[in-house]
């Protein structure tokens, strides 16, 4: 992204033409937030006016959240009549954001459509996955965006969506984390961070809900101590150096390059002083270009449907990367400026709630819906023919789940994917 390639006289020349530059919103004198709330605003009505030009119907993913709902809201405002609104649903209440997409649907007057995500149609969707995606991808949620895909897509051929708000605007809570862990680092006394803290979290009860207190703590902790950019991929990522020396068998773990090697890259290339200012940039150039969006493409595209993203256009993102860290995290609220430059078209109970992500009840699903289809990919036999991972860790990551002692849903997951993608491509 962001290259041309050149051919000239038989040679080859890779040549950037534009990337993000978050320097620029540093050591500035910012602006009033009203002058701010007011040109984003603008620019935001005028990117979606843009996405909107269509000769075919368009509509919008509306998952409940405010980057979706946003685009939803100046949908409607520059439309002529009601736009069109689809949402999935969980049958499990701390996965489930369809409430919140319901109210703003009744909020806005939309033509609001919904499906319900259950394991039986999971199950069906799971067989299918390999054959749209053409590397494995350990993102739970391609499913519920496949399914809201193929439901979008009996409706209208074109659909708005609300990606890339939280790396603009630092929207996850793994920034909030960021912050915080500067003052436990600083005010907590070392034989609690090191003795006390960790024997505590690891009594914790296992949760399988969705960002549940024990997963957050047993994230926060596993960061400690460490480089931040090394932080932020230990609470984002599935297995780290310790767990990928476990799982790989010994001829694979010498061609294995350092988990964290491409993350410093982008670190150092970001230009970025400001420590999530860069983490930020790493975000946009690996959660965003290597996940988020794949994912929605993959999915959209399997069903042919154009999902297009309003707050990623060029004009939006070279505004928005120029406005100061602190007007977008203001201490600990994220997005404080978007929004800000929302508030007279979304109500307070949608622009005030927290990140809640777009994440299925994997987990559970692993102990029930999934565990003969995890039974059969991870036995032994099967893991010894194929000579990459090791059978008894993988069993005891099992095990551990099933057992609750530990939420192993992230590498399962990891696991699991890889094995339906290596299963379809690479055994015939």
């Amino acid at each position: 992204p962001g290259h041309m390639l050149c051919f000239k006289d038989n040679k080859i020349r890779l040549e950037q033409y534009w990337d993000i530059n978050l320097q620029r919103s540093e050591n500035i004198q910012p602006k009033s937030i009203s002058d701010y709330e007011d040109e984003l605003l603008e620019i935001l009505r005028e990117s979606v006016r843009k996405e909107m030009v269509s000769d075919v119907p368009i509509g919008v993913l509306l998952s409940g959240g405010i980057d979706s709902s946003a685009v939803a809201a100046l949908m409607q405002e520059v439309s002529s009549g009601h736009v069109k609104s689809f949402s999935i649903a969980f049958d499990d209440p701390s996965f489930d954001e369809a409430t919140y997409a319901r109210q703003v649907a009744r909020h806005l007057e939309t033509d609001h459509m919904e499906l319900t995500l259950t394991p039986k149609i999971m199950l069906e969707l799971m067989s299918s996955l390999p054959d749209f995606l053409d590397q494995p991808l350990g993102d739970s949620s391609i499913i519920p965006t496949y399914l809201l895909s193929q439901f979008t897509r009996q409706h209208v051929k074109v659909a708005l969506g609300g990606d890339g708000g939280d790396e603009l605007f630092a929207g996850y809570s793994t920034l909030q984390s960021h912050r915080l862990v500067e003052y436990y680092e600083k005010w907590v006394p070392l034989i609690a961070r090191h003795k006390i803290v960790p024997w505590v979290v690891d009594r914790m009860p296992v949760s399988y809900d969705n960002i549940s207190l024990d997963f957050k703590a047993r994230r926060f902790i596993s960061g400690r101590g460490v480089p931040a950019i090394v932080r932020h991929h230990l609470w984002l990522g599935s297995f780290n150096d310790r767990g990928k020396d476990q799982l790989l068998q010994p001829w694979v773990r010498v061609l294995e390059k350092d988990t964290f090697d491409t993350a410093y890259q982008h670190w150092e290339n970001s230009r970025a002083e400001q420590a999530i200012n860069r983490i930020l940039y790493c975000d946009m150039k690996l959660y965003m270009e290597g996940d988020i969006l794949p994912k929605v493409d993959r999915a959209s595209m399997a069903n042919s449907l154009e999902v297009r993203v309003p707050l990623l256009n060029h004009t939006l993102v070279e505004y928005v990367t120029g406005i100061p860290l602190d007007v977008k995290l203001r201490g600990f609220k994220t997005k404080d400026i978007f929004r800000r430059s929302m508030k007279k078209y979304l109500p307070a109970s949608i622009l005030d709630r927290g990140k809640k992500g777009f994440n299925m009840p994997v987990a559970k699903w692993l102990n029930s819906a999934l565990s003969p289809m995890a039974d059969d990919l991870f036995s032994e036999d099967r893991l010894r023919r194929q000579g990459y991972f090791n059978p008894g860790y993988v069993n005891r990551l099992l095990s551990e789940h099933r057992t609750m002692k530990q939420d192993n849903r992230k590498l399962l997951w990891t696991l699991l994917v890889f094995q339906l993608w290596y299963d379809r491509w690479m055994t015939s």
